[in-house]
């Protein structure tokens, strides 16, 4: 019997305390696109803490089924913070995942709310992502052209046994790059952002090179002209990465 796979990376789930300005939440929605039923097993990954196995989810043949994080599992998600999930299923399942995530600022401000994080799993971990859209935004606010600056939050996921050490390549033209070296401990997540290590309104390419297969997705933010605590940060978009086995001559991990 042939087992199919969803990996998701972006999950946030908490609310923002007086000591912690990360907060998330998020809803998804399952389609089985085939006329069997199937059980959808999920598998959901911490940055802190062991994964938990849940109960097997139902799906009827040609079913939409919407879940709402935490509320469908709150002994499982609730104040969890940065999350990933693998998905197993005996029919192919569409999984879309919708995120409403960002930062606490000092003060609150509600123009730009709205924006939300919207990916389907992915079908495979790999050694290799590549998003060639990089980039943080930091305008004097007099001259600024847009009312915002931007930066954007990495998520990585290794659902893997092994820890996996991995190589951060941005590419900014030819000879120009920087590479950032970090280890992600067996079946963790970790949420990086690019705040403080990539330099400000210069577009990049990025390459994430890994040990061990991973899965890495992205999304852009937006905050105030005057800095994170304003308003603090809210999701502007998704950002989609690629999947590739393919090597270039100076990657030491594909």
């Amino acid at each position: 019997m042939v087992t199919h796979h969803g990996y998701i990376a972006n999950g946030i789930c908490g609310e923002a305390a007086a000591d912690e300005r990360l907060h998330g939440r998020s809803e998804f929605r399952l389609f089985n696109p085939t006329p069997h039923r199937t059980d959808v097993r999920m598998r959901v990954f911490f940055s802190d803490r062991t994964p938990v196995t849940l109960d097997p989810w139902p799906l009827d043949g040609f079913a939409n089924r919407y879940l709402a994080v935490p509320q469908f599992a709150p002994q499982v998600f609730a104040a969890a913070g940065p999350w990933g999930m693998t998905l197993e299923s005996t029919e192919p399942v569409l999984t879309d995942h919708i995120l409403v995530a960002g930062l606490k600022g000092d003060t609150v401000s509600d123009r730009f709310a709205g924006g939300v994080s919207d990916v389907l799993a992915e079908p495979a971990a790999a050694k290799t992502w590549w998003f060639g859209d990089g980039l943080r935004l930091a305008f004097n606010p007099q001259t600024a052209p847009i009312p915002y600056n931007e930066f954007e939050w990495y998520h990585l996921l290794n659902p893997g046994p092994r820890d996996a050490d991995i190589v951060v390549t941005r590419f900014y033209g030819p000879g120009d790059e920087t590479t950032q070296r970090l280890t992600l401990a067996a079946e963790r997540v970790m949420l990086l952002d690019n705040f403080d290590t990539a330099p400000p309104n210069r577009g990049h390419g990025i390459r994430f090179s890994g040990t061990e297969p991973i899965v890495v997705q992205s999304t852009r933010l937006i905050y105030s002209l005057h800095g994170l605590g304003e308003w603090g940060a809210q999701i502007h978009t998704p950002r989609p990465g690629r999947a590739s086995a393919t090597a270039t001559i100076d990657q030491p991990h594909a």
